[in-house]
């Protein structure tokens, strides 16, 4: 799997893919997932991380789609929430 979004990503974004991956040895399938390192997200969720654990994830370097935005935004930093309590 390839996905920008997931945990510390919160949000339906990276619901449906981490969800997938966790029932796809049901089925016969190991999930290994590529994913960026250090992303920018909209909203953060630390719980997601501990239901992330048992599969196999690795991360690069990738351009992200929020530079666009801080490019042309008068704020420099995009705003996150936290979605868990911490």
């Amino acid at each position: 799997m390839i996905s920008y979004y997931w945990p510390p990503s919160g949000g339906p974004g990276v619901q449906r893919i981490l969800k997938f991956c966790k029932y796809l040895p049901d089925f016969g399938w190991e999930p290994i997932v590529l994913t960026v390192k250090h992303g920018e997200f909209p909203s953060i969720d630390e719980s997601l991380i501990l239901e992330s654990e048992s599969i196999r994830v690795y991360y690069a370097k990738a351009i992200s789609p929020y530079n666009l935005y801080k490019l042309f935004s008068k704020s420099k930093r995009i705003q996150t929430y936290q979605l868990s309590p911490k």
